[in-house]
């Protein structure tokens, strides 16, 4: 059993907090402005009474607040796909663990289904990988300017897509219709995705050219910035066919 601190506790820490303390790790969470209950403010975390400590706060403060711990024989972590390794050189075992999934704290994760990719210093690499896979069945190594561009491939996959899908909400709106009325097509085109992979499987008016209803798309979008994003993603289809 590990002692394991965790800072922040959006999403992300609310979820590696509840898996990793089912695997009997004891799990203190702490955070950086609204400690209350069994959050403790930053000021009571002391690196040296922990074997990992997990960063799990935005991107852009990951250094900021690792260059805020004292020095110890703590394990430094984040779980960033775009944030470099070394944003936590300070500290001499040191690594990252990038859960490859979505999380929202309304929604159960099972942490069995996807991978968790790992990079570490040379102190550190081996008690990282020990220490996720006693919570994670698929652990890999993966390098910071690789687990960035895997991080860039899911933005396009899971971000990019899910905004196509509150798009498509908006529109349905118009038609007094909730997006749910769509969730057919939408599991059939995530199936044959899967099945044929998406470079097989594009269908649509620009996967066919069909510049009539092209067109009429256009005209029927009165929000430039819509009627903008339509013609750059047919654009993108058609060179890619």
């Amino acid at each position: 059993m590990s002692k394991v601190a965790i800072i922040g506790y959006g999403n992300v820490g609310y979820h590696l907090a509840k898996r990793i303390s089912s695997k009997r790790h004891e799990v203190t969470i702490f955070s950086r402005s609204t400690p209350e209950g069994y959050i403790l403010s930053m000021d009571q975390l002391i690196p040296d009474s922990f074997d990992f400590i997990i960063l799990t706060v935005p991107d852009d403060k990951i250094k900021e607040v690792s260059d805020s711990l004292e020095t110890s024989e703590a394990v430094i972590l984040h779980t960033s796909g775009a944030n470099r390794v070394s944003d936590l050189e300070k500290h001499v075992k040191h690594g990252v663990m990038y859960p490859l999934q979505t999380f929202s704290r309304t929604k159960e994760i099972d942490f069995t289904s996807f991978p968790i990719f790992l990079e570490g210093s040379d102190e550190a690499e081996k008690d990282i990988f020990t220490f996720v896979r006693t919570f994670s069945n698929d652990v890999r190594l993966l390098t910071s300017s690789n687990r960035s561009k895997l991080h860039l491939a899911a933005v396009f996959a899971c971000n990019f897509s899910n905004h196509m899908f509150h798009m498509s909400e908006k529109l349905l709106g118009d038609l007094d219709m909730k997006f749910q009325d769509i969730i057919p097509l939408v599991e059939e085109t995530f199936k044959k995705a899967v099945e044929l992979n998406p470079s097989k499987s594009q269908t649509g008016p620009a996967a066919r050219e069909d510049e009539a209803t092209i067109n009429t798309h256009l005209e029927m979008l009165k929000d430039e910035k819509m009627k903008h994003m339509y013609r750059i993603i047919t654009e993108s289809i058609q060179e890619n066919q």
